[in-house]
C-alpha cells in the first residue's frame, strides 16, 4: 500500500486501512449521485413523470446529502466517526428499502430524502479522512477512480436493469450495499486526533487566510458544483432531446466514466508536478467551453465528445479545487466545511434545473446556466489560488 495513502496515527503506527475504508465508504455514499443521469431518466420512463419532477426527485436525495454534510460538520468528531458512519449507513439502507417499497410519489420523495441524509454523513466523514491526510489530491484522486469505475458500470447497465427488473431492483441493490458496508465503518479513525492529522501542511506556519478569501472559496465551490450538477443530472435527457437513442446515450456515459478515471489518475499522479492554479482554471473555463458544444441539437459524435471532456475535466479539477481548503487554514477542518458546501451545490443544481424546466421547454436554458456558473466559479476561486501561491512562497 503506497505511502501516500498511509497516515501516522497518534501513537506513531502506520495505518493505511483507514484511507482504504474511507475510499470504499465514500463510493457507497454516492451510489445514487454518480449514476444520477440514468436515475433521472429512470424516474421519467418508469414512473411516467416529466423531467421537472424527475429533477425534483434527484434534488430531494441531494438535499438530504447536503443537510447531513452540514450536520456532520457541526458535529465534527465530538461523536465517534465510526459510530456516525455506521448509523448513517443503516439510515441510507432504510431509505433505499422504503424507496423500493414506496407505491406513491409523495412517499418516494421522503424516502429519497432519507437515503440522501444517511449517505451525506458517509460522504462527509470519508472526504474528511481522505482530505486531511498527507497528499490529499492523491487520496481524492484514488477515491474518484473508485467511484467512477462503479459509475461507468452502473450507467452502462442501468437501461437494461430498468427494462428487465425495474427501478425497485436498483433501490434494493443500494440498500444491500449500504448495509453490507457497515463493517468498513469500524476501520475508520475514531476522530481527527486519533489519526494524527490535525497539523499536516507546511503552510500551517502562516496565519489563516482572510475570512473574505475563505468565504469566496466556499462560494466558488458551491457555484462550481451547482453548475456541474445542473449539467450532470440532465445529460441523459439532453442526449435524448437531441434525438440520440437511449442505449447510445448510455454507452456515451459509460465511455465518459472510464475517461474520467484517466482524469482522476492524472490528478493523483500530477498533484506535485502540475500547477493547482492551472488545474482549477481548466476545470472551470474548460468545463464551460465543453458544455457549449451541446448547445442546439448536437450529433452523437458531438454529444460523445462533450460528455467525455466534461466528465474528464471535472474529475481532474475537483481534487485540486478541494485541495485548496487545507492551505487556507491552520487545520484540516475547512475540508469538511468545503465538502458540505460541495454537497449543497450538488443538491441545488437539480432544484434549479427543475425550476428552469418548469418555465421553459427544452434544455437550452439549463445549458447556458451551467456555462455561466462555471465562469462565475472561476472568479470566486481566484483569490484562494492567489493566496495559495503566496503561502507557498512564504513557506519556501
Amino acid at each position: 500500500m503506497g505511502d501516500e495513502f498511509e497516515a501516522l496515527t497518534a501513537d506513531g503506527r502506520r495505518d493505511g486501512g483507514s484511507s482504504w475504508a474511507a475510499i470504499l465508504l465514500g463510493t457507497i455514499g454516492v451510489l445514487g449521485f454518480i449514476v444520477q443521469p440514468g436515475l433521472v431518466q429512470g424516474f421519467v420512463t418508469e414512473l411516467r413523470v416529466d423531467p421537472a419532477v424527475a429533477n425534483d426527485l434527484a434534488f430531494r436525495e441531494m438535499l438530504g446529502i447536503a443537510i447531513a454534510t452540514i450536520l456532520a460538520t457541526l458535529i465534527g468528531d465530538h461523536v465517534s466517526w465510526r459510530l456516525q458512519t455506521a448509523v448513517a449507513l443503516v439510515v441510507a439502507s432504510l431509505g433505499n428499502i422504503l424507496s423500493a417499497l414506496s407505491p406513491e410519489l409523495e412517499m418516494l420523495f421522503l424516502a429519497r430524502l432519507l437515503a440522501g441524509f444517511g449517505a451525506g454523513f458517509v460522504i462527509s466523514i470519508s472526504f474528511t479522512v481522505i482530505g486531511t491526510g498527507p497528499r490529499p489530491e492523491r487520496g481524492l484522486g484514488l477515491y474518484l477512480v473508485s467511484l467512477l469505475t462503479y459509475g461507468a458500470i452502473g450507467l452502462w447497465a442501468m437501461p437494461s436493469v430498468l427494462a428487465t427488473f425495474g427501478l425497485q431492483a436498483i433501490f434494493w441493490a443500494w440498500a444491500v450495499a449500504s448495509g453490507a458496508a457497515v463493517f468498513a465503518a469500524f476501520a475508520l479513525p475514531a476522530d481527527m486526533r486519533s489519526q494524527g492529522r490535525g497539523e499536516i501542511h507546511a503552510t500551517q506556519t502562516l496565519k489563516d487566510a482572510p475570512i473574505v478569501i475563505i468565504l469566496a472559496f466556499l462560494l466558488g465551490v458551491f457555484v462550481y458544483n451547482t453548475a456541474v450538477s445542473i449539467a450532470w443530472a440532465n445529460l441523459f435527457l439532453i442526449g435524448l432531446d437531441a434525438g440520440i437513442a437511449e442505449q447510445d446515450v448510455a454507452n456515451a456515459l459509460l465511455i465518459c466514466q472510464f475517461t474520467a478515471i484517466v482524469g482522476a489518475l492524472a490528478a493523483m499522479s500530477l498533484a506535485e508536478k502540475f500547477s493547482s492554479i492551472a488545474s482549477v482554471v481548466v476545470g472551470t473555463s474548460g468545463g464551460a467551453a465543453v458544455l457549449a458544444l451541446v448547445l442546439g441539437a448536437p450529433s452523437f459524435a458531438l454529444f460523445l465528445a462533450t460528455v467525455i471532456l466534461f466528465n474528464t475535466i471535472w474529475n481532474f479539477a475537483m481534487p485540486f479545487i478541494l485541495g485548496l481548503a487545507p492551505t487556507l487554514t491552520a487545520s484540516g477542518r475547512l475540508m469538511s466545511v468545503a465538502v458540505a458546501v460541495q454537497m449543497a451545490g450538488l443538491a441545488f443544481g437539480p432544484l434549479l434545473a427543475s425550476a428552469l424546466l418548469g418555465e421553459t421547454e427544452g434544455f437550452e436554458t439549463i445549458k447556458w446556466f451551467a456555462i455561466a456558473l462555471m465562469l462565475v466559479a472561476l472568479l470566486l476561486l481566484v483569490p484562494a489560488m492567489i493566496d495559495r501561491r503566496r503561502r507557498a512562497k512564504g513557506a519556501a
